[in-house]
């Protein structure tokens, strides 16, 4: 009886965390280089299957009866639509690669090319951080007009000025997210890096949207909350019983 309680309510768990996931794809439907995320689900029993774990915590023939976990997060690296906006501060990578950009904890990645100029005149984020050149160095933009070419190539007035730094991974997968659209690359992604990135296109004056769909993730959320109350009334279900047994066959004759 107490196996089915707990089997319940690690679905509820799960599917909470679950719902926090796509309650966070939704609030980012509209940031440009966005990559939606999706949890993986996994049985109690394959979660443990093969781990060092204490027979007398988690008995896989008799434990932990059942229920499912959400065992992790993943990343959606599908292409989001292409949308011209005419800003010759924006561009959109059509192909694999990764724009790098300087922060406080190191270089990092981004496919949001939605850029400004900072105080120093340099090309920057939207968050402010600076976008760095093929050199590892800061571009500077200063000037009336400039233009950034399908290799990315940053001219201004017709000059050249420094060249987007655009990196592509063999194992994205590896990528680690920080925020809503940085990447961090660990050890192991630094390995398989490839700078520059092969295939990869710049389209200027252009973005790469959110490859989040509203009605899907919406459609995703409904079904989460059917399964959350599903789950809940077997709960509710099992105390009623439990406490039934407790009164009637618990009672002396």
């Amino acid at each position: 009886m107490i196996t089915g309680l707990y089997a319940a309510a690690s679905g509820m768990v799960g599917l909470e965390k679950r719902h926090d996931v796509i309650a966070n794809n939704l609030a980012n439907a509209a940031t440009p280089g966005y990559k939606r995320m999706d949890g993986v689900f996994q049985g109690y029993y394959q979660h443990y299957l093969g781990r060092p774990v204490h027979p007398h915590l988690h008995n896989l023939r008799a434990g932990p009866g059942g229920g499912a976990r959400l065992d992790e997060t993943y990343t959606d690296r599908s292409a989001g639509v292409i949308s011209s906006t005419g800003d010759p501060l924006n561009v959109a990578l059509m192909g694999p690669g990764y724009i790098a950009v300087d922060t406080p904890q190191g270089e990092r990645y981004t496919r949001s090319g939605q850029m400004a100029i900072n105080a120093a005149g340099q090309l920057a984020t939207a968050d402010g951080h600076v976008v760095l050149s093929a050199d590892g160095a800061p571009i500077p933009v200063e000037g009336m007009e400039f233009v950034i070419s399908g290799d990315g190539e940053v001219f201004v007035e017709g000059a050249p000025v420094g060249q987007l730094r655009i990196v592509g991974f063999e194992e994205p997968g590896l990528l680690e997210r920080q925020g809503h659209t940085l990447y961090a690359a660990p050890e192991e992604a630094l390995e398989g890096m490839m700078a520059p990135a092969e295939g990869v296109q710049v389209m200027h004056k252009a973005l790469e949207l959110s490859n989040v769909q509203a009605p899907t993730e919406m459609a995703n959320m409904i079904q989460g909350l059917r399964a959350y109350e599903a789950n809940s009334r077997v709960i509710v279900t099992m105390d009623e019983t439990t406490g039934r047994l407790i009164d009637q066959v618990g009672m002396p004759s």
